[in-house]
C-alpha cells in the first residue's frame, strides 16, 4: 500500500543547486562555466537576469559540489568574475529530499567550505522537499 511505500522512503541528498540573480547580462559566466555545469535555467525573472546551474554527474554530497562551484567562480576571468560581483544574489542551495529513514541524518559542510563560500560572496540555502501526501 501507500503507507508501506512511505515507511520506506530514506532522507537523502539530492543536488546543491548554483542560483544567480543580476540587473547585467549573465552570458560570460554561463560561458566560462562552460560543460562543467548543467544550465537549469537561463532567463529574466521578477525583471532581473537569473541562471540556475547544478554539476553534471552525481556528487557524493553537499560539500564536493560546493567546492565544485567555488572552484568555478574562484577560476572566472577578470570579465566573468565583475559579473559575479554585480550579481545581487549568489546562492548554493542545497536540497534534500525528506523521508521516514534514517531516524537522524548528517551532512557536514565542512569550515573551509563555509570560508570559500564566504570568500566568493555567496551564501547557503538549505531546501527540504516534503514526502508526497497520501491520497
Amino acid at each position: 500500500t501507500y503507507v508501506w511505500q512511505l515507511e520506506f522512503m530514506h532522507l537523502r541528498y539530492l543536488n546543491t543547486d548554483l542560483e544567480i540573480e543580476s540587473e547585467n547580462d549573465l552570458s560570460k559566466i554561463l560561458e566560462e562555466f562552460g560543460e562543467d555545469v548543467v544550465v537549469l535555467h537561463c532567463g529574466e525573472v521578477r525583471g532581473n537576469q537569473h541562471a540556475s546551474f547544478e554539476i553534471p554527474g552525481n556528487t557524493a554530497g553537499a560539500d564536493e559540489a560546493i567546492n565544485h562551484f567555488c572552484a568555478l567562480v574562484e577560476g572566472l576571468g577578470n570579465e566573468a568574475r565583475e559579473t559575479w560581483e554585480r550579481c545581487c544574489s549568489r546562492v548554493m542551495d542545497v536540497g534534500y529530499e525528506s523521508g521516514s529513514s534514517p531516524q537522524t541524518f548528517r551532512s557536514e559542510i565542512r569550515a573551509s567550505t563555509i570560508q570559500r563560500i564566504a570568500a566568493i560572496g555567496a551564501s547557503i540555502v538549505i531546501t527540504i522537499y516534503s514526502l508526497p501526501d497520501t491520497p
